[in-house]
This record gives C-alpha cells, sequence and structure tokens, in this order.
C-alpha cells in the first residue's frame, strides 16, 4: 500500500485567527490572489513527492486500518521516501 505526500519547497504558513479575520475580511480569495502574483513574478509553486509504502502483509500491526484515509500512517513507523 502507498500513501502518497506533496510538500511544498517553500515550507509551510499559516495565519492566527486574527490575522485570518483580517486578511480574509479584506479578500476571501487571499490565498489564489496570492498564488496569482507569485506566478506572475515569475516565482512558480513547487512541490517535492514523497511516498510512505507498507507491504500488505504489515497492514495488521498498526492499531489502526492503514486503508481509512482519515488516518495519517506515522512517520516513525512509515518514514517518508
Amino acid at each position: 500500500y502507498v500513501k502518497f505526500h506533496w510538500k511544498p519547497t517553500c515550507g509551510v504558513s499559516c495565519l492566527m485567527d486574527d490575522e485570518a479575520t483580517l486578511v480574509g475580511g479584506k479578500n476571501h480569495s487571499h490565498a489564489t490572489q496570492d498564488l496569482y502574483d507569485s506566478i506572475a513574478a515569475g516565482n512558480f509553486p513547487e512541490w517535492k513527492l514523497f511516498v510512505q509504502v507498507i507491504d500488505p502483509e504489515e497492514e495488521e500491526r498498526f492499531d489502526f486500518d492503514p486503508l481509512d484515509d482519515t488516518k495519517t500512517w506515522p512517520e516513525e513507523e512509515v518514514p517518508l521516501r
């Protein structure tokens, strides 16, 4: 079984509640606008692809169903490659 992970090379940043209220109140499409402006400036988005792989025979070693899409496989047990 395989889980795919696309991680942005620029990292991840989040808005705090008060920032989100302020930014969202001014422009509800702020994330789309930021992406558009970045591409227009030549700063194209980029991601790296990682996978986690488990053999179907290992499925029973987890205390959850690894085929449940709502579950995350622990990177300590199933490292990203």
